[in-house]
């Protein structure tokens, strides 16, 4: 039987030598093969950490060719009971199965276990937000910090973290009021301050800017124009809108530290510096820009992304649905 099935794999193109190589050892083949060639440093890191922490401890030692849908599951229950949510147990499911899912097209293994496998599913919590007023104080409260046009300029576009500080100024048209989402800026554990790309061609995108916010980069390149003069040759020309004082790019989490702080003592409702996103897709949705009009402005990879998220926000949508 055992030869029959053999003679059977090597016909259909599915056998596999037997190999020693442990899960831990391929997922460490796969880092630095894929991962490396096709992957940001961003998402390189978080899958370094999903291995680091839950796969190589958990499967490591277990040889690839061994490894079984019930283990993986396994580890899953492991997870869950310990207190970590659904979010943390579909990170290593979604890593897993991407690695595995390359072991097959390698013909190291014949079949990707993980598809055999249920995560828990992630329930979507309704997103903090501000309304108008919530805003405008806000606003009014950090008039005079120094990263008050940072804020200003996200909600005014709902530009993400990255997109903001990546921003330079030879992607902005003041005279045609438009910017283009060409570049982000991350710190990355062991890289620094690291500029990239947005990660899909949807987040590449051109954004029209109000005269709010036309005239809030004009003071920006206005300010920023005083502070070359001042520091002279100290000054270094990095391009970027938002700088430090001497003209070297902002650390973005430095900002996103800094922000709840303000925020707490202003007694508003608690919200993290990504909420500024969802704060514009507010007041977009209260002026009735159209879903499709609004993903295409966020950049989200479908408008059944913006939907599923802002889909309480619509006016009128729950009474239309009724009639």
């Amino acid at each position: 039987q055992a030869l029959r099935d053999r003679l059977t794999a090597i016909d259909n193109g599915n056998h596999v030598e037997r190999d020693k190589e442990t899960a831990f050892e391929f997922m460490t083949r796969w880092m630095g093969t894929y991962a490396v060639t096709n992957t940001t440093l961003k998402t390189q890191q978080g899958y370094r950490a999903v291995i680091r922490r839950y796969i190589g401890p958990a499967l490591g030692n277990t040889r690839l060719q061994n490894l079984a849908a019930r283990q993986i599951q396994s580890l899953y229950s492991e997870m869950t009971e310990s207190g970590l949510g659904a979010t943390s147990v579909v990170s290593v499911h979604h890593v897993l199965k991407e690695a595995l899912g390359h072991a097959v097209k390698w013909g190291a293994i014949t079949r990707n276990v993980a598809d055999a496998t249920s995560p828990p599913r992630i329930e979507r919590k309704t997103m903090e937000m501000w309304d108008i007023s919530d805003i405008h104080r806000f606003l009014d409260a950090a008039a005079n910090d120094r990263f008050n046009a940072v804020y200003h300029l996200a909600i005014l576009t709902g530009l993400r973290r990255s997109e903001l500080f990546g921003l330079k100024w030879d992607a902005v048209d003041l005279a045609g009021c438009t910017l283009r989402v060409v570049r982000t800026l991350q710190r990355i554990t062991g890289y620094g301050l690291v500029e990239g790309q947005p990660k899909t061609k949807r987040s590449r995108r051109v954004i029209s800017l109000t005269p709010v916010a036309v005239e809030l980069l004009h003071g920006v390149r206005g300010a920023q124009m005083e502070h070359q003069i001042e520091y002279g040759d100290l000054w270094q020309n990095t391009g970027y809108v938002f700088t430090q004082l001497n003209g070297q790019p902002v650390d973005p989490d430095m900002v996103s530290k800094k922000f709840p702080k303000l925020v707490k003592a202003q007694g508003l409702p608690h919200l993290t510096f990504h909420g500024l996103r969802h704060a514009n897709a507010t007041l977009a949705l209260i002026a009735r820009v159209k879903p499709k009009v609004l993903s295409e402005r966020l950049g989200h990879s479908s408008i059944a992304v913006t939907m599923d998220i802002y889909a309480h926000l619509i006016p009128g949508m729950e009474e239309e649905a009724a009639l």
